[in-house]
């Protein structure tokens, strides 16, 4: 089975010009130029000092010309942007290259050969041991000849750590641990690493160094190689496998013809991350003490590893923190800024997603004729996808109540807007409330969502407004919503709220249920804000410490014991009736539209 990253690769060959003859291998951006810090440098005193440039998108490469006074030319022909081809020439006054692509191999590896083999491995190292770091290691010392190799094997370790325990990035630190390795093991001709992927269950190469650059050679290694090195946690060295008995079962080995290899986990943590492999064709080109020295070093490389993974885990929270809390002001930006100020009203609301953003909502609507709009909603599901539906949902509302008087109307609106989202997983409660201040009257339309619950001044029990209740927003594509008119008297307090109050948990997972919210509700004084701070802390003493598990929101309407009787305006900004109406013309308008389609 062939696992490769292969990928497209691309060079200049100058085959005219100041350095006829020498090859350039193109990077991701190649700039061609007269000064000195261009990657193509071409000593032409007509050469513009920066005159144009080779980048590769998206796997293919293109030619620019970066407003240079002479020009570029692709196939003789004078170009200012153009995507280049396999041998086409480039040419820059007196330089001419010749554009050369090829298929790069060098991060292929191929895993040849069946697990099942269990070849008899003679010289390994355990790479569970601390090995040149146990202190009984020194046991081995009978000599000064053997303190000095054994100095220089710690000095060598440590010198390839420090090299590479500043590198955070993966993609970098894992050539630079196969750079250290060449310049520790001189007779390495072709080296690689390998990690597991995200699943854990399969070797990807993630780098791939050869001694020679034009080495095309493919880069083999037996799976029993492999298994041995992963499963069993062991180094493996062969002087020359070609003629070692342990791996004549793996007849893989001899078909590629490597001579000399070595092989070890990278270990961390007790997990085994990947293996690097080395191999050279000299025959008995590494010793036991290689052996014990490349287990000692990729010890040290699996702590880069393992911090480099740690480090990009830690990146990508902080950027998850970051969006999150975007999503969250974003979402606050949606709610009232303000609550809303009628003479004879108080009003109070609170908002509390279960994670940083969620699905519930509230919005205060300014309608014409001095009416007020409230509605609280609750999207399924929370999270980030719920809170971007809620954004929606809430624009939608303000257009069809600034248009529609009816409550149950926009309620059909709604509906008909979630159902033509397209969103079959998704469902919508929602409650909506049209105030008349001035004739102390609510018309409330509902769709599937908890019932308002009236405190009454000289009432013992609260009133649950769930006469008439149609389906959530988005079952069915065309469901009956009904008007409910309600008189209130001086003193009453309507609670709004979502189920995630009702249905919040203790840590003996017992829910808090209406009966907890209608004697918070009974016993709190009849303002607004008070009803509101009563339910909130009646509901936190039951959940105590256990978590948050639904967003909670709470809106209460109060009527004062001596409003005025009489039209009552909605306090707001001199310049805000003039958006208002405004925005409604362009709702009514738009609503038109809608039915005309």
């Amino acid at each position: 089975m062939a696992t490769s990253r292969a990928q497209t690769v691309g060079q200049l060959r100058e085959v005219e010009g100041p350095n006829a003859g020498a090859l350039y291998e193109l990077k991701d951006v190649c700039v061609l130029g007269r000064a000195l810090d261009c990657q193509v440098h071409i000593r032409d005193l007509t050469v513009s000092r920066r005159h144009a440039r080779i980048m590769r998108v998206e796997g293919r490469y293109f030619v620019e010309d970066l407003g240079s006074g002479n020009g570029t030319f692709v196939n003789d022909r004078a170009i200012t942007r153009a995507y280049l081809r396999n041998n086409d020439t480039i040419r820059v006054c007196s330089a001419q290259f010749l554009f050369e692509e090829r298929e790069k191999e060098a991060d292929s590896v191929t895993m040849v050969g069946s697990t099942t083999t269990e070849p008899r491995i003679v010289k390994t190292v355990d790479a569970n041991q601390p090995g040149i770091f146990d202190p009984q290691y020194l046991t081995a010392v009978t000599s000064p000849k053997d303190l000095a190799r054994m100095a220089s094997r710690l000095k060598t370790v440590y010198a390839v750590s420090e090299a590479i325990s500043s590198i955070l990035d993966l993609d970098a630190l894992l050539p630079e641990i196969l750079n250290n390795l060449f310049e520790v093991f001189p007779r390495s001709e072709r080296a690689f690493i390998m990690l597991l992927d995200d699943t854990g269950q399969k070797l990807v190469p993630r780098a791939v160094k050869r001694k020679q650059a034009l080495d095309r050679e493919e880069f083999s290694v037996s799976r029993t190689i492999l298994h041995e090195v992963m499963t069993e946690r062991r180094a493996v060295l062969s002087h020359d496998a070609m003629e070692d008995q342990r791996f004549k079962s793996g007849r893989s080995i001899a078909n590629f013809g490597i001579r000399a290899m070595m092989a070890a986990p990278l270990l961390w943590r007790g997990e085994a991350l990947g293996t690097v492999y080395i191999d050279s064709k000299g025959i008995a080109a590494f010793s036991q003490a290689d052996l014990e020295l490349l287990s000692g070093i990729c010890g040290q490389a699996a702590a880069a590893v393992g911090s480099a993974r740690l480090h990009a885990e830690l990146l990508k929270r902080q950027q998850l923190e970051q969006d999150l809390q975007l999503a969250e002001r974003i979402q606050q930006s949606f709610l009232p800024r303000r609550i809303p100020r009628l003479p004879g009203y108080t009003f109070a609301a609170r908002y509390d997603p279960a994670y940083e953003v969620g699905g519930d909502f509230y919005d205060f609507v300014r309608l014409p004729d001095d009416r007020l709009g409230i509605v609280v909603g609750d999207v399924s599901g929370k999270g980030v996808s719920a809170a971007l539906y809620m954004a929606r949902l809430t624009r939608d509302l303000r257009y069809f109540a600034l248009a529609e008087p009816d409550p149950a109307r926009v309620l059909r609106w709604m509906n008909r807007a979630v159902i033509e989202g397209g969103q079959d997983d998704i469902f919508v409660t929602l409650i909506y409330v049209v105030l008349d201040a001035g004739g102390r009257r609510l018309q409330i339309a509902n769709a599937g969502h908890m019932p308002p619950l009236v405190k009454r001044r000289a009432s013992t029990e609260t009133i649950s407004l769930d006469r008439q209740s149609g389906l959530p927003l988005g079952v069915l594509p065309d469901p009956e919503y009904v008007s409910e008119s309600f008189e209130l008297q001086p003193g009453d307090t309507v609670v709004l709220y979502t189920d995630g109050l009702v249905e919040a948990m203790s840590p003996e997972q017992e829910m808090y249920g209406m009966e907890r919210l209608e004697r918070a509700v009974l016993e709190a004084p009849w303002n607004a804000s008070q009803v509101l701070d009563a339910a909130v802390r009646s509901c936190q003493a039951h959940v105590s410490e256990a978590a948050q598990f639904d967003d909670t929101t709470i809106v209460c309407i109060g009527l004062d014991e001596e409003s005025p009787s009489g039209p009552v305006p909605v306090r707001d900004e001199p310049s805000e009736r003039g958006v208002v109406d405004d925005l409604r013309m362009e709702a009514v308008l738009r609503l038109r539209r809608i039915q005309e389609d």
